[in-house]
């Protein structure tokens, strides 16, 4: 099995865009989802992301700063770290994602390198 990390970005927020009741439908589909992925033994973590309070640490010339994110319409919402058999599979599971029902999204999909020679 191969592992992938999914990066769920969002140009809008689950949490404030959703009526109640639209929103504890999400939340039920999503609780599903997950679960299945933990039964089938997919699921390694997975965690949606604070909108506010973010930092970006970049290096230019030689100097070292952080700061907040620029301004984009399109946000990182949270991430999946998943396993396998393949990329096949991995983009099947992504594509099962219930939040592509809800607001609009985007999945990255990325294959992640294993760490010594593993």
């Amino acid at each position: 099995m191969k592992e992938y990390l999914f990066i769920i970005k969002t140009e809008g927020s689950v949490w404030t865009d959703l009526s109640p009741e639209q929103l504890q439908k999400h939340m039920e589909h999503g609780s599903a989802y997950i679960g299945n992925l933990m039964k089938h033994g997919k699921l390694k973590g997975a965690s949606p992301i604070e909108k506010s309070g973010s930092r970006i640490v970049t290096k230019s010339n030689g100097t070292l700063k952080d700061g907040p994110f620029n301004e984009t319409k399109e946000v990182v919402a949270g991430f999946f770290h998943i396993t396998a058999k393949d990329m096949d599979e991995a983009m099947e599971i992504a594509k099962s994602n219930p939040i592509f029902n809800d607001i609009p999204t985007k999945i990255e999909v990325h294959p992640l390198m294993p760490i010594g020679g593993n």
